[in-house]
């Protein structure tokens, strides 16, 4: 007995890692729970344990969204890495072939902002574990996967099974919530055999719910060539049905300047797989260039264009960014999105000032205008402010204050949404509304940090805000986090 407890103390020792848990509160509470169609309450909580012990690396991730009960969500994996030569990993899993077009989990393409398009897509081998519960809520991949790389040959496999839900709320808050929870079972097998910069694939997916089985086989061929100013990177998936989608990006990066043409078709959902820019199209066109007449000016501007059934769709943005004297930064951008029913024109100028290394200040002027065949024209404007500011090395505090006014929600501007590290968002603005927000961070060792955040939001005049289950009563509503950090 004393021999294992003693090699348990000695393999502990060698381990390292961090925790992160972050739990979040918003009141007044929603209708949901007042009323009790949720399961639980409008408290929210996140945990994400991590290790490393060598090449071995585990992760445990536990969640509960708004509305749901306690442990909604419990998944986790461990992985092995031999260097660049040999990976292995097991559990609820991230997965990428080249641009994700035979197998992607969870898919990395969005509504692609035009500003990003002088940027080529992003081309990568992805086998591991999954670190965030976006990834394993209501449509998780849980199996195995494994790359091995030889010389110029490299060979990629994935084998999963898993159980997801019908719906795409991701949530599991209401009586249909859970009856849709876990309805779908699905299976996966995939591979990949690379050489050099090409390589070919495959994958088998099936899916079964209520006795009805489906299946979606897919083949791809990707390349990416790269050299130190050009790359050259694609990737093509043809479907049983003779369906194909593909993804091909030109660019070339100078000092200077930077550009890239890409060219694309999506008109084929498969299961695992990306959906190229977001949404369906014949044929896309884009076209970005980030351009440095001088060193303390940039100019970024793209256009895409869609082809697709019933709609097309053209999407153009235009900045210019401009580093002044006394550490001052000047950004003014113009972003329009057009199709035959509607025209959204965006706007906004910015400016960014940091007197002391220790103190920054940013003030933005969004604006909005909505045109349609179908509606009435709609206008909008905002303002925010934010301040960050450091008054020692252990403490960092941030405050934020916007307001807007619009004709309605088409006419909507975004605010910066304050977050903690692992978050990301924005908070649209609409009609007449306000948002105060607040942040500090605590700098407790070098191995702990503890961040605390709160946000006032009111639209005056409104008797309730939301709608359904989401609906709360009164013109505001306030909320308030916590997250701890801490390493071993």
């Amino acid at each position: 007995m004393m021999s294992i407890l003693l090699t348990i103390a000695i393999l502990l020792s060698t381990v390292s890692g961090d925790s992160r848990i972050r739990s979040e509160y918003s009141w007044p509470s929603p209708a949901g729970v007042l009323d009790k169609t949720w399961q639980s309450n409008a408290l929210a909580y996140y945990q994400r344990l991590r290790l490393t012990h060598d090449r071995w690396h585990a992760v445990l991730l536990t969640e509960k969204d708004i509305g749901e009960e306690w442990g909604d969500l419990l998944t986790g994996g461990v992985s092995y890495t031999n260097s660049d030569k040999f990976s292995l990993a097991a559990g609820g899993l991230r997965l990428q072939f080249a641009h994700g077009l035979v197998l992607s989990h969870p898919g990395p393409w969005s509504g692609t902002d035009p500003l990003a398009l002088s940027k080529s897509p992003k081309w990568r081998m992805r086998s591991e574990v999954s670190e965030s519960p976006s990834a394993n809520d209501a449509n998780p991949f849980n199996g195995l996967s494994s790359v091995y790389n030889s010389g110029h040959y490299s060979l990629s496999a994935a084998l999963g099974w898993s159980l997801i839900d019908s719906g795409s709320s991701g949530l599991h808050q209401t009586e249909t919530d859970i009856n849709n929870q876990d309805s779908i079972t699905d299976k996966l097998a995939a591979i990949r055999i690379g050489y050099k910069s090409f390589g070919i694939s495959y994958a088998y997916s099936e899916q079964e719910e209520d006795g009805t089985i489906q299946s979606f086989p897919r083949a791809g061929f990707d390349f990416n060539i790269e050299t130190d100013e050009s790359i050259l990177t694609g990737e093509l998936a043809l479907g049983s049905d003779s369906s194909a989608n593909f993804i091909v990006a030109a660019g070339r990066g100078l000092p200077q300047f930077r550009h890239t043409l890409t060219l694309s078709r999506h008109t084929t959902d498969l299961p695992r797989s990306s959906e190229i820019f977001g949404a369906d199209h014949n044929l896309g066109a884009g076209y970005g260039i980030r351009w440095r007449p001088l060193n303390n000016f940039t100019i970024d501007a793209g256009a895409l264009f869609f082809d697709r059934e019933g709609e097309d769709l053209f999407k153009a943005a235009l900045q210019f960014s401009e580093r002044l004297p006394n550490r001052f930064i000047l950004t003014e951008r113009v972003k329009i999105s057009t199709s035959s029913s509607e025209t959204t024109t965006q706007a906004q100028i910015a400016a960014v000032w940091s007197p002391f290394p220790d103190l920054t200040l940013s003030l933005k002027f969004p604006f909005a205008f909505y045109r349609s065949n179908e509606a009435a024209d709609q206008n909008g404007g905002g303002v925010e402010i934010r301040l960050k500011h450091s008054p020692s090395q252990k403490i960092d505090l941030v405050v934020s204050m916007a307001a807007a006014s619009t004709d309605g929600w088409n006419s909507r501007v975004y605010a910066y949404s304050l977050s903690f590290p692992g978050e990301f968002g924005s908070r649209p603005l609409y009609n007449s509304s306000r948002l105060l927000q607040s942040s500090v961070s605590l700098h407790l060792s070098e191995e702990t940090i503890l961040r605390i955040k709160a946000s006032w939001f009111s639209m005056p005049g409104q008797d309730y805000l939301g709608s359904g289950d989401n609906e709360t009563e009164g013109s505001s509503k306030t909320a308030a986090g916590i997250q701890l950090d801490w390493k071993f």
